[in-house]
């Protein structure tokens, strides 16, 4: 959701009788842009007028003809100053703020994106290319989460209305599996760069799937036709899916 950095998006001036025949050209995330400040501003428990969409963007984008645009395309309504979402408008705003926030909460909880800037950075970048059943996926592989980092809250989707009531989370850590059930890892937890390399010199790498195959006295899983003798402790922070 960073603010668009381009001075303007229409091209040169025209005169009055050019301006009434020409298309408005515009760039797609701009409107995201536009559609997730009215949304961020409807949140707060704002209101969404021209004045605040303005204050917002200075003088970084036409907002009166982005706004016209939007609202002849059916997303906003306006009337005077107030700016109201259309039912189409309000949907895909929810659709990008969803796909924003779930796409920190991969980078924080599974990248271990730590910094603002990059945070806000690289999510900005996924939610403009991330398609609903890539945002559903990581919603669920994250066990559903109701927040961002931040603490706002994530629109939820089909796969959170449809998921059995009280399901179990979707993740694991590896030494919650029991003997003879096998996971898929989706990620190793450290921050420990000689035990990660440790780790995938034997093979513990995302996508791999392991079965457990004791528990006790020592932790040993599975991989392919190589069994490995793991440290509770290491088995904690490596995250899997169940495969069976």
């Amino acid at each position: 959701m960073a603010q668009s950095n381009r001075r303007s998006i229409f091209g040169g001036r025209k005169n009055h009788a050019e301006a009434e025949r020409a298309p408005i050209h515009y760039h797609k995330e701009d409107v995201d842009e536009l559609l997730e400040l009215a949304y961020t501003l409807k949140e707060s428990g704002g209101l969404i007028t021209m004045k605040a969409l303005k204050e917002k963007y200075e003088e970084a984008l036409d907002v009166d003809r982005l706004v016209d645009e939007m609202t002849s395309t059916g997303l906003l309504k306006v009337t005077g100053d107030d700016v109201a979402f259309s039912e189409a408008g309000i949907k895909e705003a929810e659709r990008l703020i969803r796909a924003h926030r779930l796409a920190e909460r991969l980078l924080t909880d599974v990248l271990l994106v730590k910094k603002d800037q990059e945070l806000e950075t690289q999510a900005c970048a996924m939610e403009h290319v991330l398609n609903p059943g890539v945002v559903d996926s990581i919603c669920t592989i994250l066990n559903h989460p109701k927040t961002c980092p931040h603490g706002h809250e994530i629109p939820p989707g089909p796969c959170c209305k449809n998921r059995p009531r009280a399901a179990a989370p979707a993740v694991h850590s590896l030494d919650q599996l029991r003997s003879g059930e096998s996971g898929r890892i989706l990620y190793v937890e450290t921050t420990d760069h000689a035990r990660l390399d440790r780790l995938t010199t034997f093979g513990m790498l995302p996508g791999t799937v392991v079965r457990v195959h004791q528990r006790q006295p020592s932790f040993v899983v599975i991989l392919g036709e190589t069994q490995l003798a793991l440290d509770r402790e290491i088995a904690q922070h490596i995250h899997v899916v169940k495969t069976g």
